[in-house]
Protein backbone atom coordinates (compact mmCIF):
# COMPACT_ATOMS: atom_id res chain seq x y z
CA UNK A 1 0.00 0.00 0.00
CA UNK A 2 1.41 3.36 -0.90
CA UNK A 3 0.86 6.25 1.17
CA UNK A 4 -0.05 9.65 0.68
CA UNK A 5 3.33 11.93 0.81
CA UNK A 6 2.79 15.20 3.70
CA UNK A 7 3.05 17.77 1.40
CA UNK A 8 -0.17 16.41 -1.09
CA UNK A 9 -2.59 19.22 -0.05
CA UNK A 10 -5.84 18.51 1.68
CA UNK A 11 -8.04 19.25 -1.05
CA UNK A 12 -6.58 16.40 -3.35
CA UNK A 13 -7.67 14.12 -0.23
CA UNK A 14 -10.94 15.39 0.02
CA UNK A 15 -11.58 15.58 -3.78
CA UNK A 16 -10.71 11.97 -3.91
CA UNK A 17 -12.65 10.09 -1.08
CA UNK A 18 -15.56 11.90 -1.98
CA UNK A 19 -15.03 10.28 -5.71
CA UNK A 20 -14.03 6.72 -4.31
CA UNK A 21 -17.24 7.04 -2.07
CA UNK A 22 -19.43 7.58 -5.18
CA UNK A 23 -18.12 4.93 -7.28
CA UNK A 24 -18.71 2.68 -4.30
CA UNK A 25 -22.35 3.70 -4.34
CA UNK A 26 -22.31 2.73 -8.08
CA UNK A 27 -20.38 -0.13 -7.05
CA UNK A 28 -22.65 -1.37 -4.50
CA UNK A 29 -26.35 -0.96 -6.57
CA UNK A 30 -28.21 -3.90 -6.15
CA UNK A 31 -28.16 -6.34 -8.69
CA UNK A 32 -32.35 -5.87 -9.70
CA UNK A 33 -31.87 -1.85 -10.13
CA UNK A 34 -31.69 -0.95 -14.06
CA UNK A 35 -28.05 0.59 -15.11
CA UNK A 36 -29.28 2.64 -17.80
CA UNK A 37 -29.60 0.29 -20.11
CA UNK A 38 -32.82 -1.38 -20.15
CA UNK A 39 -34.87 -1.81 -23.13
CA UNK A 40 -34.40 1.34 -25.50
CA UNK A 41 -36.93 1.65 -27.54
CA UNK A 42 -36.20 1.49 -31.83
CA UNK A 43 -36.24 5.20 -32.34
CA UNK A 44 -33.32 5.66 -29.74
CA UNK A 45 -30.21 6.07 -31.54
CA UNK A 46 -28.36 4.52 -28.96
CA UNK A 47 -30.21 1.35 -29.16
CA UNK A 48 -28.33 0.22 -32.59
CA UNK A 49 -24.78 0.92 -30.77
CA UNK A 50 -24.38 -0.12 -27.09
CA UNK A 51 -21.26 0.35 -25.28
CA UNK A 52 -19.95 -2.50 -24.70
CA UNK A 53 -20.13 -3.08 -28.70
CA UNK A 54 -16.64 -1.34 -28.49
CA UNK A 55 -15.24 -3.79 -26.44
CA UNK A 56 -16.58 -7.04 -28.21
CA UNK A 57 -18.91 -7.76 -26.80
CA UNK A 58 -21.95 -10.08 -27.85
CA UNK A 59 -25.97 -10.11 -27.65
CA UNK A 60 -27.51 -12.13 -24.93
CA UNK A 61 -29.68 -14.51 -25.98
CA UNK A 62 -31.19 -17.45 -24.51
CA UNK A 63 -34.07 -19.54 -25.27
CA UNK A 64 -37.53 -18.74 -23.59
CA UNK A 65 -39.06 -20.52 -20.77
CA UNK A 66 -42.15 -20.93 -18.51
CA UNK A 67 -42.34 -20.55 -15.38
CA UNK A 68 -43.43 -23.55 -14.77
CA UNK A 69 -41.07 -25.52 -16.71
CA UNK A 70 -38.15 -24.05 -13.62
CA UNK A 71 -39.71 -25.28 -10.52
CA UNK A 72 -38.85 -28.68 -11.47
CA UNK A 73 -35.41 -29.86 -9.23
CA UNK A 74 -33.10 -29.83 -12.35
CA UNK A 75 -33.08 -25.84 -11.97
CA UNK A 76 -32.79 -25.91 -8.23
CA UNK A 77 -29.96 -28.49 -7.66
CA UNK A 78 -27.61 -26.58 -10.77
CA UNK A 79 -27.41 -23.60 -8.36
CA UNK A 80 -24.36 -22.81 -6.78
CA UNK A 81 -23.96 -21.24 -3.46
CA UNK A 82 -21.86 -18.02 -2.82
CA UNK A 83 -18.45 -17.82 -3.13
CA UNK A 84 -16.25 -17.06 -0.28
CA UNK A 85 -15.14 -13.50 0.33
CA UNK A 86 -11.27 -13.07 -0.51
CA UNK A 87 -9.32 -12.23 2.60
CA UNK A 88 -7.96 -9.26 0.69
CA UNK A 89 -7.17 -7.55 -2.81
CA UNK A 90 -3.81 -9.01 -2.76
CA UNK A 91 -5.13 -12.73 -2.79
CA UNK A 92 -7.65 -11.73 -5.77
CA UNK A 93 -4.35 -10.59 -7.73
CA UNK A 94 -6.08 -7.74 -8.81
CA UNK A 95 -3.13 -5.46 -8.48
CA UNK A 96 -1.49 -7.23 -11.04
CA UNK A 97 -4.35 -7.85 -13.31
CA UNK A 98 -5.31 -3.87 -13.06
CA UNK A 99 -1.38 -3.01 -13.35
CA UNK A 100 -2.28 -1.42 -17.07
CA UNK A 101 -5.08 0.58 -16.25
CA UNK A 102 -3.73 2.13 -13.00
CA UNK A 103 -0.28 3.23 -15.02
CA UNK A 104 -2.75 5.66 -16.68
CA UNK A 105 -3.40 7.42 -13.71
CA UNK A 106 -1.27 10.26 -11.79
CA UNK A 107 0.32 9.30 -8.62
CA UNK A 108 -2.15 6.64 -8.02
CA UNK A 109 -2.92 5.62 -4.49
CA UNK A 110 -4.48 2.33 -3.67
CA UNK A 111 -6.75 1.26 -0.70
CA UNK A 112 -8.34 -1.57 0.57
CA UNK A 113 -11.44 -1.93 2.40
CA UNK A 114 -13.52 -5.24 3.38
CA UNK A 115 -16.59 -5.56 5.07
CA UNK A 116 -18.50 -9.02 5.90
CA UNK A 117 -20.28 -8.88 2.03
CA UNK A 118 -17.66 -7.00 0.39
CA UNK A 119 -14.29 -6.22 -1.06
CA UNK A 120 -13.35 -2.84 -2.21
CA UNK A 121 -9.79 -2.31 -4.01
CA UNK A 122 -9.65 1.09 -5.75
CA UNK A 123 -6.79 3.50 -6.96
CA UNK A 124 -7.13 7.45 -6.66
CA UNK A 125 -5.39 9.84 -8.31
CA UNK A 126 -5.15 13.73 -9.00
CA UNK A 127 -4.45 15.09 -12.50
CA UNK A 128 -3.99 19.05 -11.86
CA UNK A 129 -5.72 19.60 -15.36
CA UNK A 130 -8.81 16.85 -15.21
CA UNK A 131 -9.07 16.67 -11.24
CA UNK A 132 -9.81 13.57 -9.22
CA UNK A 133 -9.39 10.03 -11.04
CA UNK A 134 -10.23 6.56 -9.48
CA UNK A 135 -10.35 3.43 -10.37
CA UNK A 136 -12.29 0.69 -8.67
CA UNK A 137 -12.91 -3.66 -8.52
CA UNK A 138 -15.50 -4.46 -6.11
CA UNK A 139 -16.20 -8.17 -5.03
CA UNK A 140 -19.53 -8.89 -4.00
CA UNK A 141 -20.22 -12.71 -4.13
CA UNK A 142 -24.24 -12.46 -3.15
CA UNK A 143 -24.51 -9.79 -5.39
CA UNK A 144 -24.31 -11.76 -8.97
CA UNK A 145 -27.96 -12.16 -10.95
CA UNK A 146 -26.08 -15.90 -12.18
CA UNK A 147 -27.37 -18.61 -10.25
CA UNK A 148 -25.15 -21.42 -11.65
CA UNK A 149 -22.98 -21.70 -14.72
CA UNK A 150 -24.37 -20.77 -17.51
CA UNK A 151 -27.76 -19.83 -16.40
CA UNK A 152 -29.30 -16.55 -18.53
CA UNK A 153 -32.15 -15.12 -15.95
CA UNK A 154 -35.13 -13.15 -18.27
CA UNK A 155 -33.81 -10.08 -16.54
CA UNK A 156 -30.49 -10.09 -18.72
CA UNK A 157 -32.51 -10.87 -21.89
CA UNK A 158 -34.39 -7.67 -21.48
CA UNK A 159 -32.26 -5.31 -20.39
CA UNK A 160 -29.52 -4.33 -23.04
CA UNK A 161 -26.81 -3.65 -20.62
CA UNK A 162 -26.31 -7.12 -20.23
CA UNK A 163 -23.75 -8.80 -22.61
CA UNK A 164 -21.42 -11.74 -22.96
CA UNK A 165 -17.79 -12.44 -23.99
CA UNK A 166 -15.86 -15.41 -24.92
CA UNK A 167 -13.87 -15.32 -22.00
CA UNK A 168 -16.68 -14.82 -19.82
CA UNK A 169 -18.91 -17.30 -21.40
CA UNK A 170 -16.22 -19.58 -20.42
CA UNK A 171 -16.69 -19.22 -16.87
CA UNK A 172 -20.51 -19.54 -17.22
CA UNK A 173 -21.22 -16.29 -16.67
CA UNK A 174 -22.82 -13.01 -18.06
CA UNK A 175 -21.37 -9.07 -18.01
CA UNK A 176 -23.13 -5.63 -17.52
CA UNK A 177 -22.18 -2.47 -18.58
CA UNK A 178 -22.26 0.10 -16.46
CA UNK A 179 -22.16 3.18 -17.37
CA UNK A 180 -23.60 7.09 -15.93
CA UNK A 181 -23.02 10.46 -15.43
CA UNK A 182 -19.40 10.08 -14.09
CA UNK A 183 -18.68 6.39 -13.88
CA UNK A 184 -18.25 3.91 -16.65
CA UNK A 185 -17.17 0.12 -15.80
CA UNK A 186 -18.16 -3.43 -16.50
CA UNK A 187 -19.86 -6.21 -13.90
CA UNK A 188 -18.99 -9.52 -14.02
CA UNK A 189 -22.21 -11.60 -12.64
CA UNK A 190 -20.11 -15.26 -12.09
CA UNK A 191 -21.53 -18.31 -10.65
CA UNK A 192 -21.32 -17.10 -7.12
CA UNK A 193 -19.24 -14.25 -7.28
CA UNK A 194 -19.84 -10.56 -8.79
CA UNK A 195 -16.65 -8.74 -9.68
CA UNK A 196 -17.77 -5.07 -10.69
CA UNK A 197 -15.04 -2.84 -12.27
CA UNK A 198 -15.83 1.34 -12.71
CA UNK A 199 -13.34 4.28 -13.36
CA UNK A 200 -14.22 7.82 -14.03
CA UNK A 201 -11.93 8.91 -15.89
CA UNK A 202 -11.38 9.36 -20.19
CA UNK A 203 -7.43 8.10 -19.57
CA UNK A 204 -9.08 4.38 -19.06
CA UNK A 205 -10.55 2.18 -21.45
CA UNK A 206 -13.04 -0.20 -20.28
CA UNK A 207 -12.09 -2.38 -22.46
CA UNK A 208 -8.90 -2.60 -20.40
CA UNK A 209 -11.13 -2.31 -17.21
CA UNK A 210 -12.92 -5.77 -18.15
CA UNK A 211 -9.85 -7.33 -19.60
CA UNK A 212 -8.49 -6.85 -15.71
CA UNK A 213 -11.40 -8.12 -14.27
CA UNK A 214 -12.23 -11.29 -16.52
CA UNK A 215 -8.27 -11.89 -15.70
CA UNK A 216 -8.67 -11.47 -11.58
CA UNK A 217 -11.98 -13.37 -12.16
CA UNK A 218 -10.81 -16.47 -13.75
CA UNK A 219 -7.79 -16.71 -11.40
CA UNK A 220 -10.63 -16.37 -8.44
CA UNK A 221 -12.90 -19.18 -9.90
CA UNK A 222 -9.87 -21.47 -10.26
CA UNK A 223 -8.41 -21.18 -6.57
CA UNK A 224 -11.90 -21.53 -5.66
CA UNK A 225 -12.22 -24.80 -7.59
CA UNK A 226 -12.51 -28.01 -5.39
CA UNK A 227 -10.06 -30.36 -5.49
CA UNK A 228 -9.52 -34.02 -6.58
CA UNK A 229 -12.21 -36.06 -4.71
CA UNK A 230 -14.76 -33.41 -3.84
CA UNK A 231 -17.51 -32.70 -5.87
CA UNK A 232 -17.27 -30.58 -9.33
CA UNK A 233 -18.58 -27.51 -10.19
CA UNK A 234 -20.67 -27.42 -12.99
CA UNK A 235 -18.90 -27.07 -16.44
CA UNK A 236 -19.26 -23.91 -18.36
CA UNK A 237 -21.31 -24.16 -21.82
CA UNK A 238 -19.54 -25.56 -24.50
CA UNK A 239 -18.64 -23.54 -27.56
CA UNK A 240 -21.68 -22.64 -29.44
CA UNK A 241 -24.19 -24.02 -26.66
CA UNK A 242 -27.26 -22.39 -26.16
CA UNK A 243 -27.41 -20.78 -22.78
CA UNK A 244 -29.98 -21.52 -20.04
CA UNK A 245 -32.60 -19.45 -19.57
CA UNK A 246 -34.55 -19.35 -16.41
CA UNK A 247 -37.84 -17.45 -15.38
CA UNK A 248 -37.03 -15.17 -12.64
CA UNK A 249 -38.81 -11.68 -11.40
CA UNK A 250 -38.14 -8.91 -14.04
Amino acid sequence: MRFVPREVSRTRLAVAAAVVALAAGGCASAPDEPSGGDSPSASDPAASSPGWSAVGGESVTGPSTSPSAVKGEAAEDRGVEPLPLPASCAATGIEEHMSDVVGELERPEFTGVRTEKRLECSWAGFDPSDGSEVVMVTFAPENSVVDYSGHVPVRAQRDRSFFTTEAVSAMGGLAEWDSGEMFTGVKLHLPGMLVATTSNTARVDTGDLLDGATGAARELLADSAPQDGTEPVPASPAAGATPQAQADTP
